[in-house]
């Protein structure tokens, strides 16, 4: 069901109540849009990741009216680096990531926050925002459903004075700034955004956010400082994003059986700021999320099919 904007309103509706009980056969790597307007793009995938991209939009429709509170600066570049990943993911695999991203710009619809602080109250930014989730969910019910599994990756930028990798697991500063076995008597994993992984495997807590073979020190191995990591493990006093609405709603929630996942906030220089630095970024992705995903779901991503 690829619906276009160019499509009248009767026509449109029309369409969507002939095909309400029929299954959707959606083809990996095409984009859909699931309403008139094309304020959430889905792209279909095969594989069990799923990229959120929420403050990349540059739309700014007149009929939906500006938000008066809250930032309200777009993420630049953000959905380009989004595509970097699908592309990288793809050219490794042979197959597609789902991909679910806002067109609309951060100052009419921000999706990486409750319904009231995201669209304050108009009708057009409400649905926005509730097709946005509903369709991540789609997303991730169909990583499951074919894997067993879904890896969620929301996709950011920051332009914090530190330029590295900020991993947000949903768990903050104060909860994250303590010795590693403080960290295990917590239990705060349970909270976090790979409460599943760690009830499913066990053993350190502090080793799956921050030691050698956690994603941070994956990154941090191909050459993109990161926290937390092996080398930086805690936030101390310096600006640090811990996850937002979208990995704890999808990730976190206890809700969400069988998915894990993080929030990435990218710094701009080196990462985001030209296409070379994009792809590199998404290259090094690639391989960070296949052996990742290989050690803790016993999934290849390299296998190509």
């Amino acid at each position: 069901m690829n619906v276009r904007r160019t499509m009248p309103l009767c026509l449109l509706l029309a369409f969507a109540i002939a095909h309400a009980s029929e299954p959707l056969e959606r083809k990996p790597g095409q984009s859909y849009y699931f309403s008139f307007d094309p304020y959430v793009e889905y792209v279909a995938g095969d594989l069990p990741i799923v990229l959120t991209s929420p403050h990349g939009g540059r739309l700014k429709p007149d009929t939906i009216r500006n938000r008066t509170k809250g930032v309200t600066d777009m993420d630049v570049n953000t959905q380009e680096l989004a595509r970097a990943v699908l592309d990288a993911l793809h050219a490794l695999s042979g197959r597609h990531a789902h991909l679910v991203a806002s067109h609309l710009h951060r100052s009419k619809l921000d999706p990486n926050r409750e319904i009231v602080e995201a669209a304050q109250g108009d009708p057009m930014a409400e649905r926005a925002w509730r097709e946005f989730h509903d369709t991540v969910r789609l997303a991730i019910d169909s990583a499951v459903a074919r894997h067993g599994f879904a890896f969620l990756i929301d996709l950011h930028g920051h332009a914090h004075p530190i330029p590295r990798l900020e991993l947000g697991y949903a768990l903050s500063t104060r909860q994250l700034n303590v010795p590693d076995a403080e960290f295990d008597r917590s239990g705060v994993i349970a909270v976090s955004t790979l409460r599943d992984l760690h009830a499913r495997r066990g053993g350190s807590a502090a080793a799956l956010l921050r030691g050698p073979r956690s994603l941070g020190a994956l990154f941090a191995a191909r050459g993109l400082r990161a926290i937390p990591s092996p080398a930086e493990p805690q936030p101390e006093g310096h600006p640090y994003f811990n996850g937002g609405y979208i990995v704890r709603r999808h990730a976190a929630a206890p809700d969400t059986p069988k998915v894990d996942g993080l929030q990435i906030e990218c710094p701009r220089a080196g990462v985001r700021d030209t296409a070379e630095a994009r792809a590199r970024f998404a290259n090094i992705t690639a391989e960070v999320l296949a052996v990742f995903l290989q050690e803790n779901h016993d999934f290849r991503l390299d296998a190509k099919k």
